[in-house]
């Protein structure tokens, strides 16, 4: 097995159990090549740890073990999935809900490595050329463990020469129909980068209906296939759809259709967040709940948009709609925005708008999205209820 020789005084972050490993920590690395195993030695030849080259996140590599005898193969990934799936039971035994995370990178012990489970239908990512070349062991490890009517894959890294899709199992027609909390969602696992709904929003959205859209009048802004509309349609007065995306009319409307809801009864608009608040105020709409959850960067003919430079507008503009004692629910799923950071934005916008608010609820990731406790974006996802006064 190859070898990494720390610079003087990095051992410690990763005996602390730091699981990316950094190209600025490691005296050199020309010879480490992606999907390498390699041994992290200190300055003076002791042994750290095992890692994998699987460049993500500025990082080089993932730490995979701490034990030098440890060998990585189909059996260290078959013991992995294995506490991994114990560690979700509840999920597999819970009435209303079929759709999950079975395995969520280094939280569960792999970096660039998630498993999602879609009522049976198992969803595999590969966020690097270095893990992928562990396809075999990890598919292998999988179909032991887990039991499936279908695998999927999707490759999420840059320049890869192969296209994901059906793997093994029984292949389904799609979309496929999942459920979450009794709420029904269509998904696709074969159809680009994402699937049609985001699972690791499962209890914002829970929250969302039980506490916030009972009689509202619900604005859903960066809506995409809904998800946060039809979950509060059930109780919400009216719920209106925002997305930029052509599709999203269509995606939309099949969700609330499967929910027994006429898509007719609630307002969908296909049109950029910001030309939408325009719109409203000049229609003088005002909303009790506003959801504003956009991507992190996006970008459309006109302009850019970056959720740590711009994240004060989406506030501000929302601020002109919202009515009175009305609830904003800001969320954010880039890893580089830290919770506090978020909060500082949130807080420091409504001031300076001299508004009064207060935060009344403060949400993370969901338990089967597990988490890394040492590695701080691994909590990337930060939902914020706002109450304004």
């Amino acid at each position: 097995m190859k070898t990494a020789t720390l610079n003087r005084g990095k051992e410690t972050k990763y005996l602390n159990e730091y699981p990316l490993v950094s190209e600025d920590d490691i005296y050199a690395h020309d010879h480490l090549h992606e999907g390498d195993l390699f041994q992290l030695l200190n300055d003076k030849d002791q042994y750290i740890a095992t890692a994998y080259v699987g460049r993500q996140h500025k990082g080089i590599g993932w730490v995979l073990s701490y034990s030098r005898d440890e060998i990585v193969n189909t059996q260290f990934f078959e013991r992995l999935f294995d506490i991994a799936k114990k560690e979700r039971e509840y999920f597999y035994n819970v009435e209303g809900t079929n759709a999950f995370r079975v395995f969520n990178g280094e939280g569960d012990g792999v970096g660039g490595l998630t498993i999602d489970n879609y009522n049976g239908h198992y969803l595999v990512q590969w966020y690097s050329k270095g893990i992928y070349k562990f396809r075999y062991n990890i598919l292998s490890a999988l179909k032991a463990i887990f039991g499936y009517t279908s695998i999927f894959e999707k490759l999420r890294f840059k320049d890869a020469n192969v296209e994901g899709g059906f793997v093994d199992g029984d292949a389904p027609e799609f979309p496929i129909v999942i459920e979450e909390n009794f709420t029904f969602y269509n998904v696709h696992l074969n159809d680009g980068p994402m699937t049609g709904i985001f699972l690791d929003q499962r209890e914002v959205r829970k929250k969302l209906k039980d506490q916030y859209a009972q009689d509202k009048n619900l604005l859903n802004l960066f809506s995409y296939t809904g998800a946060f509309s039809v979950v509060a349609a059930e109780n919400a007065e009216m719920t209106t759809s925002v997305d930029l995306a052509n599709r999203s009319r269509a995606l939309t409307e099949s969700n609330f259709g499967l929910n027994s809801i006429d898509p007719a009864s609630q307002y969908i608009y296909v049109m950029d967040t910001f030309n939408f608040y325009n719109y409203a105020r000049r229609h003088d709409f005002f909303y009790d709940t506003i959801v504003i959850d956009p991507p992190s960067f996006a970008r459309n003919k006109k302009k850019t948009f970056s959720v740590l430079k711009d994240y004060d507008k989406l506030i501000v503009g929302a601020l002109d709609i919202l009515g009175p004692e009305g609830t904003l629910l800001l969320c954010t799923n880039n890893s580089t925005f830290s919770l506090k950071a978020f909060k500082n934005v949130v807080t420091e916008t409504l001031t300076k708008e001299e508004v009064d608010f207060e935060i009344i609820d403060v949400m993370g990731l969901p338990k089967d999205f597990k988490t890394h406790a040492h590695y701080k974006p691994s909590k990337y996802l930060k939902a914020i209820f706002v109450k304004i006064q």
